[in-house]
């Protein structure tokens, strides 16, 4: 089973740092403009990270000063199809919650090990509250059509560069007694549908389980169904790998990953990446 155990055991959650717990204004330390890129590099030198699913994917961590701290070659699509230099919050489409989410983690952890030539392209799609079924349909939810909003957003930045993975995470919309029979077969579904798009059928993707929280009770057993479905998908399909989400916490709301998870599941996302890649490559 492709499930990424041994190197998430060496990226312990980090512990939130002092005072900021009792931090109540979300926005303190979101960027105050947007930095556009004017010339991106070639194409061949650009690796396009799709991010996608529902609220944990969009983020509604507290953001912190160093998670707005760009790197020169890593760069976001903003909703008008413009590029920027990426920084936290990337996932701009509910601005009245939108808090830090797992992208710049994984960017900037992946682009360490890659050829100092390599930029990475990041393509935010994720929309909060949204199940398999709304992805599925097309659905306009809060505000954006989901499947028409992502093909959008990924065709055009292929113009300029090379769609290298899908980094999904979803599942609490899906984890009721009337919606979990169909959780399989609309994921794998939605998997055969993102690798149509980027012309690729043994794309990359890369999903992540439902935080299992403790002393979380509600809704417990149906997010052990969702990851146990997500784990059997992984196993089964060459191309996608899972990671865990053991170790993490929630903000007071008990269902988002707080901010120390959020960067937490964003390094474990790109280590499975490359793992998930370098397996194909042996």
């Amino acid at each position: 089973m492709r499930v990424l155990t041994r190197l998430l055991l060496l990226l312990p959650v980090l512990a939130v740092a002092p005072g900021l717990a009792a931090q109540d204004d979300r926005t303190l330390y979101f960027p105050h403009s947007t930095e556009y890129v004017d010339r991106m590099p070639p194409t061949d030198r650009v690796w396009l990270f799709v991010l996608a699913g529902q609220s944990n994917m969009a983020g509604r961590g507290l953001v912190e000063p160093d998670d707005t701290v760009p790197h020169p070659r890593i760069f976001t699509v903003i909703p008008d199809k413009r590029w920027a230099v990426a920084k936290e919050p990337l996932q701009l489409y509910q601005p009245a919650l939108t808090g830090l989410g797992p992208g710049m983690a994984f960017a900037r952890t992946l682009i360490e090990r890659l050829d100092d030539k390599i930029c990475i392209g990041l393509i935010p799609c994720a929309i909060g509250g949204s199940s398999t079924a709304d992805w599925l349909s097309d659905s306009v939810y809060n505000g954006v059509r989901l499947k028409s909003n992502l093909a959008d957003k990924l065709k055009w930045a292929m113009n300029y560069g090379t769609v290298k993975g899908i980094i999904w995470h979803q599942g609490e919309s899906d984890a009721t007694a009337e919606k979990l029979s169909l959780y399989r077969v609309n994921t794998e579904a939605l998997f055969e549908y993102f690798r149509s798009l980027a012309g690729d059928p043994e794309l990359p993707i890369v999903a992540g389980e439902l935080g299992i929280f403790p002393g979380v009770e509600k809704n417990r057993l149906e997010y052990l169904q969702i990851n146990d479905i997500l784990s059997a998908i992984a196993e089964g399909d060459p191309n996608t790998i899972l990671v865990r989400s053991f170790g993490t916490t929630p903000r007071a709301d008990n269902v988002h990953f707080d901010g120390p998870s959020q960067r937490a599941m964003g390094k474990r996302y790109a280590l499975a990446w490359l793992s998930l890649v370098q397996s194909k490559n042996k």
